[in-house]
Formats: C-alpha cells, structure tokens, sequence
C-alpha cells in the first residue's frame, strides 16, 4: 500500500509540473510479490502509470496503452480424445513449448482503432500471436491443438483478454486492475506497459512481479524437492499411521 501512495504521489506531481522535454513512460504496480498460502483465493493488483512530458496539442487524450502479465513458460501437452470399440482414449496429442502458464492482456477502448495489426502482433497482444514453439512433427493441421490450449487456459482465466481494461483518470495518467486466480503457478511474472501515440510505440516498461508460496504449505514442497527420499519415507509412515487408527476405529464400531 506504501508502495501505491508513493506512486500516486509521484504522479500528481507529473500533472502539476506539466511537459518535461521528451516523453517518458513511468508506471508502479501496487504489489511487487504475492504471497500463496493455504488459504489463498486469489490476489488483485494494480498498474498504475503516467506519461512524464506528455504531448498534446488539444490537452485531450493522445496515448492509449497495452499492459501485458506473462507468467512463467513451461512445456504443456495437448490430448484429444476419441472413441474406440465404444471406450474413450487418447489418440492424438501435441507438445508445445514455451508456453505462458499466465497470460493477461489490458488495453485501451480505442487502442485497436490507434494501432495496425501488424503493429499488435508484433508486441504479442493478441493470444494468436504468442506463436509456441512445436516439436518438428508439428503441421498445420495441428492448429486445432493451440486453439484447444488456448481455451482450455481462457476457461481457468489463465489467459484474459479485455479491450476496455485501462482507464485513463488524465489525458497522460492511466491505471488497470488485473486478476491473479487460485491456481496461479509460482514463479517470477513480466508486467509488460506499452505506450502508443499515432499509430507509434512511444514508449515501454517492463517490472517483475513474485508469485512465491509461503507459509506451512510452502516448507512442505521445499521439503519434497530438497529431501524426495525423507518426504517419500513420511507420506508411506502417515500413510500406514492413518491406516492403522482407522482400523482401530472401525474395530471399536
């Protein structure tokens, strides 16, 4: 919260001080890491930024923006089930790789009347052309397959797209709230801010962001990873252990 007040503090000042002599893009998140505990249902953060000189000739809205999440990217495969002899199994899969556990695209209303489409792509602002890498088997006809991922990530919003998430409270002050999920995976996160004008990107920033667990639940994964055979040993011993009391149990009924 410090954090936040700090920033809206700094951008006040970009307002009452007016134009600096070249346009510079600064913007805060209001949380730089998130803490997963037991208990976590999901976590809110906000990007808040302004553009320091800002040029306009009207003192109306010149810039809209694309701010990107992209979370780590990890390999991920994708399975199609089908019928055979009245069973349902696999029988067909795609590897991909390189591709975003988290993924959340904010802009702008008008920012695709602002922007070509040559010019979103290239910044990845559409979940199209993120572009995962194949294994060498891969076809055309497997694009079925990534469109398959891609739903699968938008239904665990894992992968959003909104075109009317950032809002400007200023012709040079914007800010969005993005949305971070339970199953969010842990890792270190991009915050991606682009800033356009004309047609033209004016301006870029990119912050980190901490998904870390934390807590009991944070020492027992460390725990599995750091000492695999110790963490075997107990789970089979709290294992045998409820077995037991609950025979005991079951005996006395």
């Amino acid at each position: 919260m410090m954090r936040f007040l700090l920033a809206l503090a700094l951008f006040s000042g970009l307002l009452v001080c007016g134009p600096a002599s070249a346009e510079k893009l600064v913007s805060t998140l209001s949380d730089d890491a998130v803490e997963i505990t037991s208990n976590f249902t999901g976590s809110n953060i906000t990007v808040f930024g302004a553009v320091d000189g800002a040029k306009s000739a009207s003192g109306e809205r010149d810039y809209e923006v694309a701010i990107v999440v992209a979370g780590p990217q990890m390999p991920l495969v994708v399975r199609r089930k089908g019928q055979v002899a009245g069973i349902w199994i696999n029988t067909a899969s795609r590897e991909f790789y390189n591709v975003p556990s988290f993924y959340v695209i904010h802009m702008s209303e008008n920012l695709n009347d602002a922007a070509s489409q040559q010019l979103l792509a290239r910044y990845k602002l559409d979940f199209a052309d993120l572009g995962f890498s194949r294994d060498a088997s891969y076809t055309p006809q497997d694009e079925a397959f990534a469109k398959a991922l891609v739903e699968l990530k938008k239904q665990k919003e894992l992968f959003v797209k909104r075109g009317d998430a950032v809002t400007f409270l200023a012709p040079n002050v914007f800010r969005t709230t993005f949305h971070l999920p339970s199953a969010i995976p842990v890792g270190t996160y991009h915050v991606s801010v682009f800033l356009f004008r004309h047609e033209e990107l004016v301006a870029a920033e990119v912050q980190s962001l901490l998904v870390e667990k934390s807590g009991f639940s944070d020492r027992i994964a460390r725990f599995s990873t750091e000492q695999p055979l110790l963490y075997g040993l107990f789970a089979v011993m709290v294992a045998v252990f409820t077995g037991w009391m609950a025979g005991i149990i079951f005996r006395r009924n």
